[in-house]
């Protein structure tokens, strides 16, 4: 965790902002994903945060339309991001909300961290309860691909 609040006002907001249900993935601007240096892999950097929610985490998992999509906040550092085995890395991880912060049900909680790709590609993005039911999925591009518009739970 990097960040959090009670207001979810403090949030800044960016044009190229992604919301999936409670989670917002600031600045998730294709544009911006890119080869890492030394590496074959693509990533983009995004600070995540989960705000207004009545539960207490929530399970965030990335999917890729042509290949493995690694979810990466706070779990790699980013020092191993150019050597990472895409196989082997998380596509589902769980996060935190306010609840279990012991701020108000309203606050947010913001992480740093991003995505890691073989690939452009289109990214279903999902959030999910600890027990499987599914809030929110939303489907993007990362880089000059062209997605289906395909959104809800």
């Amino acid at each position: 965790m990097i960040y959090s609040g009670s207001s979810p006002k403090a949030v800044f907001h960016t044009r190229h902002d992604v919301v999936v249900g409670p989670v917002r993935f600031g600045d998730l601007d294709p544009k911006l994903v890119a080869r890492s240096y030394g590496s074959p892999l693509l990533g983009i950097k995004s600070p995540m945060t989960v705000g207004p929610t009545q539960f207490p985490r929530l399970v965030v998992s990335a999917k890729g339309a042509r290949g493995a999509v690694s979810i990466v906040y706070g779990q790699v550092p980013s020092t191993t991001t150019t050597t990472v085995d895409l196989r082997a890395e998380l596509d589902r991880i769980v996060v935190q909300a306010p609840l279990s912060c012991g701020l108000p049900e309203n606050g947010f909680v913001q992480y740093g961290g991003g995505f890691v790709l073989a690939q452009k590609q289109c990214v279903t993005l999902t959030v999910s309860v600890l027990g499987g039911r599914v809030l929110a999925r939303k489907t993007v591009p990362f880089d000059s691909v062209t997605c289906p518009r395909r959104s809800g739970p």
